[in-house]
């Protein structure tokens, strides 16, 4: 065997290899966007979200969201208190920093109410009469 018939196989050989590489990277990514599908499929029965704009980030604490990169907005549930040292509960919408939702009281009043992140897990919120909730993600 002369030694441009060497280099064409050796460069045959690596050419195969480097095909068939390929080709099972294609697979592998194919079975694991259908297993985080299946997941999504799964977690997005609990949420009144469509598959389209579901996303999980198990990296984080708050993991599920909605809408798409870069405009992502979060639904909490809530507890705190008011000024007065009275607590509440409820549910916000959150978008970037800032959100609304409605709160209860103890004697089961509804106030809307505007919201803004101010720590890790917290948030302050106020009504439509001025009044300030300090409210603690469930």
């Amino acid at each position: 065997m002369n030694s441009k018939n060497l280099i064409k196989s050796i460069f045959f050989i690596l050419f195969s290899l480097i095909i068939f590489s390929c080709s099972n990277k294609k697979k592998s990514n194919k079975s694991t966007e259908t297993s985080n599908i299946n997941t999504e499929t799964q977690s997005t029965q609990s949420f009144s979200t469509t598959e389209e704009n579901y996303h999980t980030d198990s990296d984080y604490k708050y993991e599920h969201r909605t809408g798409t990169s870069g405009d992502y907005e979060y639904n909490y549930n809530v507890n705190g208190s008011d000024d007065d040292g009275n607590s509440i509960n409820g549910n916000v919408d959150m978008n970037g920093k800032y959100g609304s939702g409605t709160i209860k009281d103890e004697e089961g009043n509804e106030k809307n109410v505007d919201v803004e992140w101010n720590g890790y897990g917290r948030m302050e919120a106020t009504d439509e009469d001025g009044n300030t909730y300090e409210l603690e993600t469930d």
